[in-house]
């Protein structure tokens, strides 16, 4: 019998389980604090103060516990900005998570790492076309919308691809989130009273 077909044979713990969660929020704080090429099952062990070996118990390779790392954060994020586009004033709800809720140092490990992992790129890929998703359809509502006295397709999202403005906004608090990270906010306040009178201009408060 192969080494693969002994490892897929054999008993694992529980996904879900404290222990699970445990091992997961270990491996994001070394990602976090310390960067891929750190996060190794000893160094997770050694975070969390376990047994190396306990490590495989619930992850069957360290490729498995990444994706299923990145798998939990992207359930998360997209659950914000669901509530978020939900809310009475859902385009500054969702610029809100962006903005302040975006962690740009996990994203920069997890986006080397998916050049090297193909199962996490797809899972990259999903979280991006799913978020966006969410944040276009929002978009596209607010700047459909005719202000009071003025004649159709005449507001300010007029001529605006909301695709165009998604990925816009994203990148931009990607920016400013990695910049602040970084310890210089050069600029910051003149984009974001920028982005504030295009929010008022469509979703006024």
């Amino acid at each position: 019998m192969s080494a693969i077909a002994e490892r897929s044979d054999r008993r694992m713990g529980p996904p879900g389980s404290d222990n699970w969660h445990a091992m997961l929020d270990g491996a994001e704080a070394v990602l976090r604090e310390e960067g891929h090429a750190a996060l190794t099952s000893r160094r997770i062990a050694e975070r969390i103060g376990v047994k190396q070996r306990l490590v495989y118990y619930y992850f069957a390779t360290m490729d498995d516990l990444i994706i299923d790392l990145f798998h939990r954060m992207s359930v998360r994020e997209l659950e914000r900005l669901r509530t978020a586009a939900g809310s009475s004033l859902p385009l500054r709800e969702i610029w809100d998570v962006c903005i302040n809720t975006t962690d740009a140092r996990l994203i920069s490990q997890f986006m080397a790492l998916a050049g090297r992992i193909e199962a996490l790129g797809k899972e990259v890929i999903h979280f991006i076309e799913e978020s966006r998703a969410i944040q276009v359809a929002a978009l596209a509502e607010a700047m459909q919308r005719t202000p009071h006295g003025k004649a159709p397709g005449t507001g300010p999202g007029a001529g605006l691809d909301p695709a165009a403005v998604a990925i816009i906004a994203t990148s931009v608090a990607l920016t400013l989130t990695r910049e602040r990270q970084l310890g210089t906010q050069s600029g910051h306040e003149a984009v974001l009273s920028m982005f504030e009178r295009f929010l008022a201009s469509i979703e006024p408060a």
